[in-house]
């Protein structure tokens, strides 16, 4: 239904192979990736494994001459979403493929649907269902829906389900997908040759995925080809397209990645300013505490339209 028209009473009437990701540094971005799959990255079980992962990446993202891509007020909206899903994901402690799982079911619901400017308020309760719904996929501990606020405002908690039904409707109920986070155990090991990389390795590349996840453009590229660029560029960054290939070429790399791909992706990673970034703002909990009783919150509630 590419193309719908989404207005507020539209939105109100609406095999696991997973890397788990543990936080394991005080600046939020060092992962322990010895949780990932453990075989050695060289075996055949662990290619069977990496091929599994990408029947489970997202192919179809926002083109160049989308809409929601070129347009100024989506773009600064969009920002704005991810932002708080990642200053969220970090307040109660989430894994990072929680959060990267939430922009996927923000990017590809609002692909499918056009939101009414006027109603700037849509886009952060389409926020607060994706990481509610990424959150019931992938943690154990899950908050309560007024939990999640934005900028002071919390969602009645039927609205926030029926926005929840509206994207499993949009997305087929297909909603375990890979992320950037299940490869770069793999390409770090493999382009850094090394068993056990520098914390400070695996840190700059969570930045460097992070950061990629504001651009618009995160969605033209499958979570591999991300994970593969973002690894290199830590590695490297002043590769040419032919050195890249050559680095590409000196190691096995899975047969589903193009040179053409990561090189792009590359490209992009290299010109995002990732050693200013760090994860959005500290969240820490006692500042969520304090948050919920120092802002004047407002509770939006909604007519049921089968009621007027």
């Amino acid at each position: 239904m590419a193309g719908e028209s989404l207005s507020p009473g539209d939105l109100l009437c609406q095999e696991d192979f997973r890397a788990e990701l543990a936080v394991a540094d005080e600046d939020d971005t060092c992962i322990d990736i010895s949780r990932a799959y453990a075989g050695d990255p060289d075996t055949e079980e662990e290619e069977e494994y990496l091929a599994l992962l990408a029947n489970q990446e997202p192919h179809r993202g926002f083109n160049a001459n989308d809409t929601l891509v070129i347009d100024s007020w989506f773009r600064n909206a969009r920002l704005e979403a991810i932002t708080w899903i990642l200053r969220t994901r970090k307040t109660f402690g989430f894994h990072f493929h929680t959060a990267y799982l939430s922009m996927i079911y923000f990017d590809r619901f609002i692909s499918s649907r056009s939101i009414d400017r006027r109603h700037s308020w849509v886009v952060k309760l389409i926020s607060v269902a994706c990481i509610s719904l990424a959150s019931k996929m992938e943690e154990v501990q899950v908050p309560s829906l007024p939990e999640f606020q934005t900028d002071g405002v919390i969602f009645e908690s039927k609205s926030v389900q029926r926005v929840e039904l509206g994207i499993l409707s949009t997305l087929q109920w297909r909603m375990n997908y890979a992320t950037p986070f299940a490869f770069i155990r793999h390409f770090i090991m493999k382009f850094s040759r090394q068993d056990s990389p520098a914390r400070e390795t695996i840190s700059r590349t969570v930045r460097y995925i992070l950061a990629l996840m504001k651009e618009r453009h995160s969605m033209s590229h499958r979570p591999s080809v991300i994970a593969a660029a973002a690894s290199l560029v830590v590695i490297n960054n002043s590769l040419t397209r032919t050195t890249l290939e050559t680095q590409m070429n000196s190691v096995a790399y899975p047969g589903y990645l193009n040179v053409e791909d990561v090189f792009r992706c590359y490209s992009l990673l290299q010109q995002l300013d990732v050693e200013n970034l760090r994860s959005p703002a500290n969240v820490s909990s006692a500042s969520r505490s304090s948050s919920v009783n120092d802002i004047k919150r407002r509770r939006l509630t909604f007519d049921d339209p089968d009621k007027n």
